[in-house]
């Protein structure tokens, strides 16, 4: 019997398109670009770079967290944040460096992409808030509803838009499946408790990328931030984020050509779920610690129908109120 998935999915997409009028024709630069072994967050950047191709919108300029200057950005230039699930107190850097590019820039347009925000601090929440709401053109993009309402005291300008990986749909099998039950579960923080059972592989994206790869990523991030620290030109740390792309492309591929080899998947990472549907298998979404990955599937891809909720009985850590 034929099913719901891919209409939802195609659907999914095209919720993207108002960004392109939000986005404009002026000068691009695309922050904080992700140089870390995290697969959700490589989707996320190829799903945004899928984007602005099928735009046919132009990158100036991009550039990890750390390494982007605001002198850079020349009056009507447009700033685009990557999306994710940093924009919080959760993870120490992006968020600060982002809060740092809203005070710098406030005659820029700044856009940031579909997020999940949570805060532990109320603190960390109310200066987030102080700081971006005395931004007059700061257009903030989130994943799900309660977001959304942590999002309107940040600024008047908010969207509620589906993850921007959704760009890639479909994702092509690379061959038949092989076996039947892979499950993916976090191994940090925001692991929710619980355990799965009957299954032919349980692992994380960290022991996907493997201890090699997570060393070349190490030595890749120290060159660029080395790089930044000694002032080199714009072209060089350009050439050297390029670089690093083409190698993160290699590492989403095999973990695509792992799933691909699977009849279902279990996980409690959203991104797994999400690369799970893009590539058209059935899975099991467990919650995370806060809330997240339910959160999104009843704002986008709950309605599936290869799409299952699983740990429901599990509390999430509450989000700052």
């Amino acid at each position: 019997m034929k099913n719901n998935h891919a209409e939802v999915m195609r659907s999914l997409a095209d919720k993207h398109e108002v960004l392109v009028t939000l986005i404009g024709t002026d000068r691009v630069h695309y922050l904080d670009i992700p140089m870390h072994r995290n697969i959700g967050d490589l989707l996320i950047m190829f799903g945004t770079l899928r984007f602005f191709e099928r735009y046919q919108i132009k990158i100036d300029i991009k550039a990890v967290y750390f390494s982007f200057r605001t002198k850079w950005a020349l009056p009507n230039d447009v700033i685009v944040f990557q999306g994710g699930g940093n924009l919080g107190d959760l993870y120490e850097g992006p968020q600060q460096a982002r809060q740092k590019v809203v005070r710098a820039l406030p005659k820029n347009r700044i856009v940031i992409l579909p997020q999940t925000i949570h805060f532990l601090s109320r603190n960390a929440y109310d200066e987030c808030c102080r700081v971006f709401s005395q931004h007059p053109d700061l257009h903030i993009c989130v994943r799900d509803q309660r977001s959304y309402e942590l999002a309107l005291s940040m600024s008047r300008h908010v969207y509620l838009l589906p993850d921007m990986a959704h760009q890639l749909w479909p994702i092509q099998r690379p061959f038949p499946s092989e076996r039947r039950h892979l499950a993916l579960m976090r191994d940090d923080s925001e692991r929710s408790g619980g355990t799965v059972t009957d299954f032919d592989l349980c692992t994380d994206w960290r022991e996907l990328v493997g201890r090699d790869n997570k060393h070349r990523i190490r030595k890749a991030r120290r060159l660029l931030r080395a790089l930044h620290l000694m002032h080199f030109n714009l072209e060089r740390l350009t050439h050297e984020l390029d670089l690093w792309v083409e190698y993160a492309e290699k590492l989403v591929d095999d973990v695509v050509n792992l799933f691909g080899r699977f009849d279902v998947i279990t996980t409690d990472r959203l991104h797994a779920h999400i690369l799970a549907c893009l590539m058209e298998i059935p899975n099991i979404v467990w919650n995370n610690s806060y809330g997240k990955n339910h959160s999104y599937a009843a704002a986008w891809t709950g309605v599936s129908d290869i799409v299952q909720l699983g740990n429901t009985n599990l509390l999430s850590r509450e989000n700052i109120r």
